[in-house]
């Protein structure tokens, strides 16, 4: 493996990363809409 064939694996694994940690962070301040019925009726 060279090194632009390195770089771009590490760039690939942080990019990856980051979109897992964004919509683990969109789901955690969102409602699903099933359940947001539920909670405006209270």
């Amino acid at each position: 493996m060279n090194k632009n064939q390195k770089i771009f694996r590490w760039i690939l694994i942080l990019f990856t990363l980051l979109m897992i940690a964004l919509a683990v962070q969109m789901a955690s301040h969102t409602t699903a809409p099933w359940n947001k019925k539920k909670h405006s009726s209270r």
